[in-house]
């Protein structure tokens, strides 16, 4: 069910964004010289490593996605900043959905350099499934931006490793402990509302 519900969701979303995401991608080779998808690495499911699809928002590629720094850093492009403030960088992360390599619902998938952070009982723990798109950060957690916001270099670097990462890796194992498909669908549908809810504001 799981599986299925992930095809569906991810190919009819692929289709609604399509005429958009090809907007986006003439908008991205005007603004800036590059490619338009960049191909960071993810850890997957039992430590294999992922390239995922996103919109590229930074100037220089393809490492400016491999740290914090990157996704949050200095060197994004004008067309990205506003991708990266309207969550749509991460659209085409819909093709890795539908090739397998990650899930609608479950731990989001963290930069390699990260992992190796996890203590090892809970890296084992939530490595076991499929990485997604939408997990109870999503829906629970919106300070990550602000918590960086201003910081550079080790401060930067140190921020995240001590104080938001831990509280994803917190979400991250309540949802662990919860997991199963009708929490998903309720977990879907938090994050569906909260997004028509901030829409309206």
């Amino acid at each position: 069910m799981k599986r299925f519900f992930d095809v569906v969701i991810s190919l009819f979303a692929l289709l609604l964004v399509a005429p958009l995401s090809l907007l986006i991608a003439i908008l991205i080779k005007l603004d800036s010289r590059g490619t338009v998808l960049a191909r960071p690495h993810r850890v997957g499911r039992n430590g294999r490593m992922v390239k995922v699809f996103e919109f590229r928002s930074a100037v220089s590629e393809p490492d400016a996605m491999e740290t914090v720094a990157g996704c949050h850093g200095e060197a994004v492009t004008r067309i990205g900043a506003l991708l990266r403030r309207l969550g749509m960088a991460r659209w085409p992360l819909l093709i890795n959905v539908l090739r397998g390599d990650l899930s609608i619902i479950g731990p989001k998938a963290e930069l390699p350099r990260y992992v190796g952070c996890y203590p090892t009982a809970i890296r084992k723990l939530v490595l076991s499934i499929k990485p997604g798109l939408i997990d109870l950060t999503s829906v629970n957690f919106h300070g990550e931006r602000e918590m960086l916001a201003g910081l550079e270099g080790d401060e930067l670097e140190e921020t995240y490793v001590e104080k938001v990462l831990p509280l994803k890796l917190e979400y991250a194992q309540q949802y662990m402990a919860q997991r199963g498909f009708w929490f998903d669908l309720r977990l879907f549908a938090r994050y569906v509302l909260q997004g028509i809810r901030i829409g309206k504001e």
